[in-house]
C-alpha cells in the first residue's frame, strides 16, 4: 500500500520513491536522498541551544507542510502520522521539507470518507481519532500541533503516559507557556 501510494505523489515536498526492487526475502526502495535529518532533531537542537524557531522560520517550515498535506489530500491520501520525526529536510543547509513514512496512510474516497482505526503517535493524534471516527482533517490537527512544537518548544498536550497524553488532547484545552519559561 505505502509503495502504491508513493507512486502516486510528485511534489516537491514529498519524498520521491524513484524505484522498487524485490527479491525473495526483502522489498527494497531506491528514495531520494535527505541528508539534512528530522525536524525532530533539529527542534531538539534549537531546544538545546534555547533558541526556538523565529514565527518566520516556523512559518517557512509550516508552508511547505500544508503544501504537501494539501497535495496529499487532493490525491484522496490521508498520511494519519504526521510528526516531526516523519519531517526530513533535503540536506543541512537548506529548509527543504519532505514528508515521508506513508506506512500508516490511507487512500479516502467520496463514499468511504469516514476511518476507524486508531492510529498515529500519542502527541500528534487528533480527538476524532480518539474517538475513532475521522477523516483526512485528522493531518490538519498533527500539522498545528507540530506548529505548536516549533514555536513553544514543547508538545501542547503533555502526560506521563499515552493515555495521560489522550485525555488531555480529548478535553482540547492547551495554554501557550509565557515567553522564556519553556
Amino acid at each position: 500500500m505505502e509503495i502504491n501510494l508513493m507512486i502516486q505523489m510528485d511534489h516537491p515536498n514529498v519524498i520521491k520513491l524513484y524505484e522498487v526492487f524485490e527479491d525473495k526475502r526483502y522489498i527494497y526502495l531506491i528514495m531520494e536522498e535527505c541528508s539534512g535529518g528530522e525536524l525532530f532533531d533539529r527542534i531538539y537542537e534549537r531546544i538545546e541551544k534555547e533558541k526556538l524557531f523565529t514565527e518566520r522560520e516556523a512559518a517557512k517550515i509550516f508552508k511547505q507542510l500544508m503544501n504537501a498535506i494539501c497535495h496529499c489530500h487532493s490525491n484522496n491520501i490521508c498520511h494519519r502520522d504526521l510528526k516531526p520525526e516523519n519531517l526530513l529536510f533535503l540536506n543541512k543547509t537548506d529548509d527543504d521539507l519532505k514528508v515521508i513514512d506513508f506506512g500508516l496512510s490511507r487512500i479516502f474516497g467520496e463514499k468511504d470518507h469516514t476511518m476507524k482505526t486508531k492510529v498515529g503517535t500519542a502527541y500528534y493524534v487528533s480527538p476524532e481519532i480518539l474517538l475513532g471516527e475521522y477523516d483526512e482533517k485528522c493531518d490538519i490537527w498533527s500539522c498545528g500541533v507540530i506548529l505548536y512544537i516549533l514555536l513553544c518548544g514543547i508538545p501542547p498536550f503533555n502526560g506521563k503516559s499515552d493515555n495521560d497524553i489522550y485525555r488531555q488532547i480529548s478535553k482540547k484545552k492547551f495554554s501557550y507557556p509565557s515567553p522564556g519559561k519553556n
